[in-house]
């Protein structure tokens, strides 16, 4: 019998986050390979990123260590149903 491997799902994160402060999380994103995708800001103001399903614990952790650096929340976190 084959097995049943299903793709891993994507979570969106939604962050309270002042603008000035996306461009320096960009830099200190890009430092950790493949963590997260940030995409755009929503309607209601808040930052989206897209964090592979089994890194979603350690996407929660890296952005609780460096509240000290940049100021924010996560407000919200959905399954990512397939698009941006």
């Amino acid at each position: 019998m084959k097995e049943n491997k299903s793709v891993p799902k994507e979570f969106d994160l939604y962050l309270k986050i002042a603008r000035k402060d996306i461009h320096v999380l960009c830099y200190i994103a890009e430092a950790e390979d493949n963590l997260m995708n940030i995409r755009h800001t929503t309607e209601e103001g808040y930052l989206k990123v897209i964090v592979p399903g089994d890194l979603l614990q350690e996407a929660l952790n890296f952005l609780d260590s460096i509240k000290n650096v940049i100021n924010l929340e996560v407000v919200e976190i959905r399954e990512n149903p397939g698009h941006t």
